[in-house]
């Protein structure tokens, strides 16, 4: 006999576990040599000779500054001496995301080199069955090809009557998710929603600036409550296509849009702020360029900065923050939100069945087996619980119980990058 079960008995966990919150290190790669991409990810990401942090980074199409680390030279053709490094690097996991197709920020580039450069960054990526599921818009208003932005009204890449248009390419490169140049000082998607008191302060403000913007003509620059509440949402590009636009976080004397880096973490990374972002059991996506600023100068990171990352380091490996990639940060935040399941009894066994990804971007599907990692759902019997999809049961694992005292079962969290390309 079949009996559907109650949400005290099954309900789905916000987090991995045995995590409260959920982190990433969203770095673009501005400035960033090959040299510096080795030695701030040695000390980030390695175990033995650094903190063991699971971060991923960015990489350009083409560069503009010398040293730059990006895939072509400046003919836009001519694979550059890192490109072998990018690929080995996309491949283990170390970079997720693209910086746009290039750095552009000396003036827009010629419309028939635009195009051809993102031919070519797809042929090379696509030839060596990559996927590259992040853009990050770059730089500056003169940077044309990046994609719609609320406060950047000069991208028109998704604007198929632009002649820089060529977001019809990003499917095949395998965008999923795209910063659309917000940035917030809070973390997001966590306890605090629309209706909390809490939240009252920010909703009238941004509710007193958009009067303003309407009044002034300015429609296309309100910002929406789940813009200032929410980590990602759907984004209509104006080509039809929907993709994932997700708000970074940012927290530096002088407002957000002050240039972060990794001599500016302890602000950011403060004590204070992961502990706010514990208590709100909230994401956030960092905003911050780990190749800045250039060498020579002073210590890769300050002891101030150091401290900043030792403190997150302890809570990752303790089990408080999950610190992820940032696809896999996303990733798992869209299925956490958009995943259909039931459950119910059959004898004394529990079956979770997952039935749908609501994907927006993609319609109802259902979910790739890599989606579902961190996937984990509370339960009061988890020996006796089994998730299926598709008809299949899936091998998942039991969890002890964790802060709240109660006992999930699911699946571990994604695999951290490979770090043998650092140690050559």
């Amino acid at each position: 006999m079949v009996k559907n079960v109650s949400s005290e008995q099954v309900s789905l966990r916000p987090f991995p576990y045995p995590f409260k919150a959920g982190l990433a290190v969203c770095s673009d790669i501005d400035g960033c040599d090959r040299e510096t991409f080795i030695n701030v990810h040695r000390y980030l990401n390695a175990d033995q000779q650094g903190l063991g942090l699971p971060v991923s980074d960015s990489f350009f199409g083409f560069g503009r500054e010398p040293g730059q680390m990006a895939y072509f030279l400046d003919d836009g053709l001519t694979p550059s001496k890192d490109a072998d490094f990018i690929i080995q690097a996309i491949r283990d996991g170390l970079i997720d995301s693209i910086h746009s197709w290039g750095d552009f920020n000396d003036g827009p580039p010629a419309p028939v080199f635009l195009r051809k450069l993102a031919e070519q960054v797809l042929e090379h990526i696509s030839a060596h069955n990559l996927k590259i599921p992040i853009w990050i818009n770059h730089g500056d208003p003169g940077n044309v090809h990046n994609l719609k932005a609320r406060l950047r009204p000069s991208y028109n890449g998704d604007d198929p009557k632009s002649p820089y248009y060529t977001a019809d390419l990003l499917s095949g490169l395998g965008i999923r998710f795209y910063w659309w140049s917000e940035l917030l000082p809070w973390p997001l998607s966590g306890r605090l929603k629309s209706s909390s008191p809490q939240a009252w302060p920010r909703l009238i403000t941004n509710a007193i600036k958009n009067s303003i913007k309407r009044i002034i003509k300015k429609e296309g620059q309100i910002r929406t409550p789940d813009q200032l509440m929410k980590l990602a949402l759907p984004v209509s590009l104006r080509d039809g296509n929907v993709l994932f636009g997700f708000t970074r976080f940012s927290q530096l004397p002088g407002g957000v849009w002050k240039l972060p880096n990794r001599h500016t973490l302890h602000y950011s990374l403060s004590a204070d702020v992961l502990n706010d972002l514990i208590k709100q059991e909230g994401y956030l996506i960092l905003y911050t360029h780990l190749g800045l600023p250039r060498k020579p100068q002073g210590e890769l990171f300050p002891k101030e900065d150091r401290k900043a990352l030792i403190g997150l380091a302890e809570r990752y490996h303790g089990g408080s923050i999950w610190v992820a990639r940032t696809v896999d940060l996303l990733t798992f935040w869209m299925v956490n939100q958009n995943l259909t399941w039931k459950a119910y009894a059959e004898g004394e066994k529990l079956i979770i069945n997952l039935e749908s990804l609501d994907d927006p971007t993609t319609g109802p599907r259902l979910p790739e087996a890599n989606e579902l990692a961190g996937l984990c759902f509370y339960s009061l019997k988890p020996e006796n619980t089994t998730i299926r999809l598709n008809g299949r049961e899936m091998e998942s694992v039991i969890n002890k119980p964790d802060h709240t005292g109660k006992s999930s079962v699911g699946f571990p969290p994604p695999a951290v990058p490979g770090i043998n390309l650092l140690e050559e």
